[in-house]
């Protein structure tokens, strides 16, 4: 009798045990998705590139010193230039736009206008800590203030997406009309994610899990060209994830997986290719628009 109530005084401790730790994983999910840093370790002004800083309201509108903090890039003398295209840079989960700086600046060496902001919580936009709702929030933001203060047409406007950046680029493009995207190392959703890493397999994660970034069941719905591009060595992100979500995508679509590229090399590793698949894939699916240079933010 005494061995079977220590046995049931332990069965009960255990499941306590796990009860506490998945509403721990259930409350704090956010702070292992997410992970923002508030210092700048480069900026354009470090590397001597043409540039403007931003404000953006929540509305989208230009407001100095207040709401999302980003840095606006001229378009370079390019492949892409003659057709005033604007591209909007939503990086991935950590850090902040300076850690994404160089890849920018591929696509402003390529002729791009390139709009990079930092979500709420990120870089020196101030907030609370971001969640899956606010950064869709903040992309839309950003979107705004394109289309309505810069008044760039949506048909020269282009989406880009890094890692879970590619996710809220899809969910952006689902919203609100572009002339393309372009989604970079990303997956196919969170839970799939968390899925392949293996690490929570003894928790019930589709039960807990509310920062979902289902990608896969949007990509359908896509009413625009898109480009999937994904290093085939990539440990963060499975490039079988592209994958899936290229073959659930409507055309116009590209794939380009990179050999061995990892999931923040794969610009540099693949040199010159990256430059002439992207060049081909706009020039191929861009349409035909009046050409009007964006006008200065109105105050």
């Amino acid at each position: 009798m005494m061995v079977y109530k220590g046995l049931l005084a332990l069965a009960l401790a255990t499941a306590s045990i796990y009860g506490a730790f998945c509403v721990g994983l259930y409350f704090y999910q956010t702070k292992l998705i997410f992970s923002p840093t508030s210092v700048l370790t480069q900026t354009p002004a470090d590397e001597q590139l043409a540039y403007e800083e931003v404000w953006i309201s929540p509305e989208g509108r230009s407001s100095p010193g207040n709401g999302l903090h980003g840095w606006w890039l001229p378009g370079l003398p390019g492949t892409l230039s003659a057709r005033a295209l604007t591209l909007l840079y939503l990086h991935g989960n950590s850090e902040n736009i300076g850690a994404n700086l160089g890849l920018a600046h591929r696509y402003q060496l390529m002729g791009f206008n390139v709009l990079m902001v930092d979500y709420r919580g990120y870089g020196l936009s101030p907030g609370p800590f971001p969640n899956e709702d606010r950064v869709y929030e903040d992309a839309i933001a950003a979107y705004r203030y394109l289309t309505e203060t810069r008044q760039i047409p949506n048909q020269q406007l282009w989406l880009f997406g890094h890692s879970l950046g590619g996710a809220i680029a899809i969910e952006l493009s689902t919203h609100r009309p572009a002339a393309g995207l372009i989604v970079q190392s990303t997956f196919s959703s969170m839970l799939q994610a968390v899925q392949l890493t293996g690490q929570y397999d003894w928790v019930p994660v589709n039960w807990i899990l509310t920062q979902r970034f289902d990608s896969l069941a949007k990509v359908p719905h896509l009413q625009l060209p898109v480009f999937y591009i994904h290093g085939l060595e990539d440990d963060t992100t499975a490039a079988a994830m592209s994958e899936q979500l290229y073959a659930a995508s409507p055309s116009p679509k590209s794939l380009w997986l990179v050999p061995e590229a990892g999931h923040n090399d794969v610009a540099s590793t693949a040199g010159p290719d990256y430059f002439t698949k992207v060049e081909t894939f706009v020039q191929q699916t861009q349409p035909v628009v009046a050409i009007q240079a964006p006008v200065s933010p109105v105050e």
